[in-house]
């Protein structure tokens, strides 16, 4: 019997870097949001051992890939507590990948959270959030994000995270270049100098979370990655340019790049402007998404 779920994207609202720690990671406050829009994943749970496939060419479906590491680390950590059953319980996933690869959507981390979160359920539940949350961490900083649910503030190297409940909804139009951008290289070219800017809008936005109120994102967005992606990648800038003529009310990058998104109060004006990207982009690499922020929860979206 296969299941099929939705794993969904992410953008990062905000984005800052707060330091370097001596593991080499970067200390970071941010707010992410799950899209509504994702891959979808098929298990299948009738089989020996741990298999992966893909659509896509550029995902691997060999041990590296993030949904086999995540599978055999619940299957080790499961065996661990003596609820395996008789012999090595298995399971084969098909990704349908829509998510761009290497686009700081949270592609692969995404993956690899529902994967965990599909063999928890499946069992009958035999850790808890936090201690799936843990796994993720081994796996990538951005996998306890999708594991929690969001949208969520993220700390540290994205594992301290808090639940956002108060956001204001928007639609989103996201862009993607048909390029990725190498997080290690954009993290190494971060100018420390230029990332204490935001601090005030910063420490504003936190103090309306924790009063509870319910807040407009819009004068918050920022990503200190953004300007060390355009120096690394010029074309990545060269994108940017381009596309403000398209989002006059702001465009942001999110992650460590390539891709972009602008936010859209009204759902009719989203709509243009996808649809004029999307003729403008035609028979190119470049994707455009039109979708909206996920509601709040940690919740499997059957598909």
């Amino acid at each position: 019997m296969m299941e099929e779920v939705l794993s969904p994207a992410k953008i990062n609202l905000f984005l800052h870097v707060t330091g370097k720690r001596s593991d080499g990671y970067h200390e970071l406050y941010t707010l992410m949001t799950c899209l509504g829009f994702g891959d979808r994943l098929e298990f299948d749970f009738n089989v020996p051992g741990v298999s992966v496939r893909c659509d896509h060419p550029d995902v691997p479906e060999d041990g590296s890939n993030l949904v086999h590491r995540a599978a055999t680390l619940f299957f080790d950590e499961l065996s661990g507590i003596g609820l395996s059953g008789r012999g090595r319980p298995g399971v084969r996933v098909v990704i349908h990948k829509k998510i761009p690869v290497g686009a700081g959507l949270g592609g692969g981390s995404s993956n690899a959270a529902t994967t965990l979160l599909v063999l928890n359920r499946r069992f009958d539940s035999p850790f808890s959030l936090d201690a799936l949350m843990a796994m993720g961490l081994r796996l990538g900083a951005d996998v306890p994000f999708f594991i929690h649910g969001g949208p969520a503030f993220a700390r540290g190297v994205g594992e301290k995270l808090s639940l956002c409940e108060s956001l204001l909804p928007y639609y989103v139009v996201v862009f993607f270049p048909g390029f990725n951008a190498s997080t290690p290289l954009v993290y190494k070219n971060v100018d420390f100098a230029l990332t204490k800017q935001q601090k005030s809008n910063n420490n504003a936005l936190l103090n309306e979370h924790e009063m509870g109120k319910v807040f407009d994102i819009k004068g918050f967005l920022h990503n200190d990655l953004e300007e060390a992606a355009c120096r690394s990648y010029p074309d990545i800038l060269s994108v940017r340019e381009e596309m403000a003529d398209f989002f006059p009310e702001g465009l942001l990058m999110t992650g460590s790049g390539s891709s972009f998104f602008a936010l859209f109060s009204d759902g009719s004006k989203a709509e243009q402007v996808y649809d004029t990207l999307k003729e403008k982009t035609k028979a190119t690499d470049k994707q455009v998404f039109l979708t909206s922020f996920a509601p709040a929860g940690n919740g499997l979206q059957e598909v």
